[in-house]
């Protein structure tokens, strides 16, 4: 269970895969609001694809249990409001003939209603990305509430110090004193500019303030 940052509600994730998805999902600019686990009520309307396919409608007891769909994304693109599906699953699970059946029946039904679904390749997720993203999210968990100023002039100050042989707190150090910002501070307001891509670190790596930073662009010349 997680805190949400775009709306301020607990959010109930089912597995590692979905955590890792849903923090990608919140540091999207354009993302509105993540609804999880969200029921599709329309049980008529399933009943009738699932005949129509010759899959078997799930029942709890005598009565039909709704499809749910992973995620329901609200996203804000050009000015306008657009909602998608994604459904997660593991590479084995995703090759199951039983649970694509359930997923052919979530694809027909958003494409009913416009809404684009999308079985999310989730091969790369691993432990590294997810704690990764747990450690950048940490600004939200400490409270820091970002001032676009600051973090512009820290994400150019911290763009001039880096260097790929300098522990991460250090760096964050040196930022600091020449903005003259607390150390907590500076963390939280790295933290951020990571987070939001002002400073585009590379998640295939892991994160610890006492180890080098690699950003994004370096991770190419590996």
């Amino acid at each position: 269970m997680v805190s949400g940052i775009h709306v301020r509600r607990p959010y109930h994730l089912l597995s590692e895969l979905e955590a890792t998805y849903f923090f990608l999902m919140e540091r999207r600019p354009s993302t509105i609001d993540i609804q999880e686990q969200w029921p599709i009520l329309d049980i008529d309307q399933t009943l009738t694809l699932c005949a129509q396919s010759g899959i078997r409608h799930g029942y709890r007891g005598p009565y039909p249990e709704p499809f749910t769909l992973d995620f329901l994304i609200t996203e804000k693109i050009e000015g306008k409001i657009r909602y998608r599906a994604a459904s997660i699953k593991n590479p084995k699970d995703a090759a199951n003939p039983q649970v694509r059946q359930r997923l052919a029946i979530e694809h027909a039904w958003c494409g009913e209603w416009g809404v684009p679904w999308t079985l999310v390749d989730t091969a790369k997720f691993d432990r590294t990305l997810l704690a990764n993203l747990r450690f950048l999210r940490a600004w939200f968990k400490n409270r820091y509430e970002p001032c676009l100023d600051d973090i512009e002039r820290f994400a150019q100050r911290f763009e001039l110090y880096y260097r790929t042989n300098i522990l991460l707190d250090e760096l964050i150090q040196q930022v600091a004193h020449c903005l003259r910002l607390p150390a907590p501070l500076a963390r939280d307001t790295f933290l951020y500019c990571a987070w939001s891509n002002r400073i585009t670190v590379s998640l295939q790596y892991p994160l610890s303030l006492d180890q080098p930073l690699i950003l994004h662009r370096d991770a190419h010349h590996d």
